[in-house]
């Protein structure tokens, strides 16, 4: 197997022209058409974010090098398809259907840039929690290896290497979407000298998509407190709660946290299609309301929730505050917004809710949505706040739990 298909696989190394050596290296094989090499887009991101400053360039098993051009991307399925100056080998096949749950797979790469490695593994079907789809692979995937093939026994190719959780526990795109990537570049070959307008338009349809799934119903919501929050909305979130009700402390808090388990990748310092969101009940039997809205505003609100980005990137954020009545609860609200800058049309946002209304206990929620457009923005950030809501008088005389189902 690894005679077979070892001259199709070949290393990519991006080069910092200021430096003249690798800035990183990852792995891709041949597709299409004979000088087409498939890999996935967060190796080769350093072309699209900054041209002119880096290059890539493709090592092959056999020592022939050369230079490469990216020539299409999805960047919603972390793929890139490059182009070589010859021909290197005939394309790999790709395969026609998904495997079976538990066939034998084998993927290749350039694992730490210590040379070519074909690694035996188990197809575990496909990854459950996930915003967009990805191929469960029981092997050893290690840096270096992302943008590689995995094959099933027949040669054909299942899936692209592109990320690991260590202890065998590995994730593949599925082949489909190469293939969708190479059927569109043979009809039309993109502006080479601005992907940024195609990364925006990917990432434009995708939040489209992401915003009409979550608002085509009602948001489930859960108990917190005496509040009913925004809860688990839709199969690829995971939440979770905490408490903490330390004797010596004055206030006693429990929290809910739900976020995605995917986001797209931009840069080493960015991620989009990110959506977290955080409620905080704090509460105090002891504290008088003063001293206990003084404690509050001390404590701020910092919840674990954050996003990077670079001045050459987004902009600052401007924020706005303002008091909303919510269905009769008072909520002092804070959004904040930032506009990324080489991706048309696209902004994060963070949006902070405190409830007003009761003498020993409020509300904190937090809503971060990251890579979606101005008008799909405020269309979530509505449709949270309106989930927000004092809980009914039963409710209120219950003991709730952290993480109570919705």
């Amino acid at each position: 197997m690894y005679a077979a298909w070892r001259d199709h696989v070949v290393q990519i190394q991006v080069i910092d022209d200021a430096a003249g050596s690798k800035a990183g290296t990852g792995s891709g094989f041949v597709a299409g058409r004979p000088d087409w090499i498939v890999s996935n887009y967060h190796v080769i991101a350093e072309l699209v974010n900054s041209p002119g400053e880096y290059r890539a360039r493709f090592v092959a098993e056999n020592g022939t090098q050369g230079e490469l051009d990216v020539i299409a991307v999805d960047a919603v399925h972390d793929l890139a398809l490059l182009q070589a100056p010859v021909g290197l080998a005939e394309p790999l096949p790709l395969a026609g259907e998904e495997p079976l749950r538990g066939s034998r797979l084998w993927s290749m790469g350039y694992p730490y840039d210590i040379g070519l490695t074909i690694v035996e593994g188990t197809y575990n079907g496909m990854l459950e929690k996930s915003l967009y789809e990805k191929l469960h692979f029981t092997g050893s995937i290690n840096p270096g290896m992302s943008g590689g093939p995995a094959f099933d026994g027949d040669g054909a190719v299942v899936g692209v290497n592109v990320a690991t959780a260590g202890n065998q526990v590995s994730f593949l795109v599925p082949v489909r979407f190469a293939g969708a990537m190479l059927k569109g570049a043979e009809s039309r070959l993109p502006d080479r000298q601005d992907l940024d307008r195609e990364v925006a338009r990917q990432l434009l349809e995708n939040q489209d998509r992401i915003t009409e799934e979550l608002l085509a119903r009602r948001f489930a919501t859960t108990r917190l407190g005496s509040f009913r929050v925004p809860a688990g909305l839709a199969g690829w979130f995971d939440c979770w709660g905490d408490s903490q009700d330390e004797p010596d402390d004055e206030l006693d808090i429990v929290s809910y946290r739900c976020e995605t388990q995917d986001d797209i990748f931009l840069s080493d310092h960015m991620k989009s299609g990110v959506i977290q969101y955080q409620h905080d009940s704090i509460s105090s039997g002891e504290l008088g309301s003063w001293r206990f809205y003084h404690q509050l505003e001390s404590l701020g609100y910092y919840p674990l929730m954050q996003l990077d980005g670079e001045e050459d990137s987004v902009t600052n954020y401007r924020c706005r505050s303002d008091f909303v009545d919510q269905q009769g609860l008072p909520l002092k609200v804070t959004w904040c917004v930032r506009r990324y800058l080489k991706l048309e049309g696209l902004y994060d946002a963070y949006l902070e809710a405190t409830s007003l209304s009761e003498p020993r206990e409020a509300l904190q929620s937090g809503l971060l949505l990251a890579g979606f457009s101005w008008k799909n923005l405020e269309r979530l950030s509505t449709r949270f706040l309106e989930s927000i809501s004092m809980g009914s008088q039963d409710e209120k005389n219950r003991p709730a739990a952290a993480g109570a189902a919705p």
